[in-house]
């Protein structure tokens, strides 16, 4: 009996990941990349007061780089968002080079993104420009209390977008 439930549980997920990966109106991005984003944020949130900030950074940055995977799926679920998201994702490697002001003013403000054409493209750009703002913060400044729990808010307020985007997104 119990083998036989292993094996039926075993069964149903290989249905629902060829499923998944075969159905046209689903994300095409493995849902391994969207969990590793989530667990990555949430290991962030969990050393920004002990970590060192170049650790930090690294991990921020690779969090970028996950972005860049998910977000092209996100558009082809949300094709509303196709020209901001991808002037964000353009945007992306010179995000990491910017002082805080300028990151805050051009991305988190959108000062030099086109016009927001629905909520969720707004949610969806937040998972590139928040780590990509850790990223500055633990380049630019000294590692202060404060400092540190700023980069913390950064990914406590990335895990709140990520999860409006799983919803916009159907997972």
């Amino acid at each position: 009996m119990f083998i036989s439930k292993i094996i039926s549980l075993t069964l149903g997920a290989i249905f629902s990941v060829t499923l998944l990966t075969s159905c046209g109106d689903k994300i095409e991005v493995k849902n391994d990349a969207w969990s590793q984003y989530e667990a990555l944020a949430t290991k962030i949130v969990n050393q920004a007061s002990t970590e060192t900030f170049n650790h930090l950074a690294l991990s921020s940055e690779k969090l970028t780089e996950l972005s860049m995977e998910l977000l092209p799926s996100f558009v082809k679920k949300q094709p509303i968002c196709e020209e901001y998201i991808n002037a964000v994702i353009a945007a992306q490697p010179i995000m990491l080079t910017l002082y805080l002001d300028d990151i805050e003013r051009d991305y988190h403000a959108d000062g030099k993104l086109p016009v927001i054409k629905d909520a969720s493209c707004y949610h969806a750009k937040d998972l590139l420009v928040h780590p990509a703002t850790a990223v500055v913060i633990s380049k630019t400044l000294e590692a202060t209390p404060e400092t540190r729990e700023q980069l913390k808010h950064e990914m406590e307020e990335v895990l709140e977008h990520f999860n409006q985007v799983k919803i916009s997104a159907g997972l």
